[in-house]
């Protein structure tokens, strides 16, 4: 995990000293590094709120469940 951070950083700090592009370590821009953990973590929070989402929806409690079938019965 350390080498990683510290891959990630230099990645991240590649712009402030003109070395962007002079690597071969690092093939896409820095900006890259910016925006791939933002999709991700956009993915993932949609992953798991729909499937938060999903529960909630089907777990419906059998009172209430009653409570609406007694509501709409004539």
């Amino acid at each position: 995990h350390i080498i990683l951070f510290i891959y990630y950083t230099i990645w991240l700090l590649l712009p402030i000293f003109d070395l962007e592009g002079q690597w071969k370590l690092f093939p896409l821009p820095s900006i890259y590094a910016i925006y791939i953990p933002i999709v991700l973590l956009l993915i993932g929070f949609t992953i798991v709120g729909t499937f938060v989402g999903i529960l909630l929806l089907r777990d419906v409690p059998e009172d209430l469940d009653k409570m609406n079938q007694n509501e709409l019965a004539p």
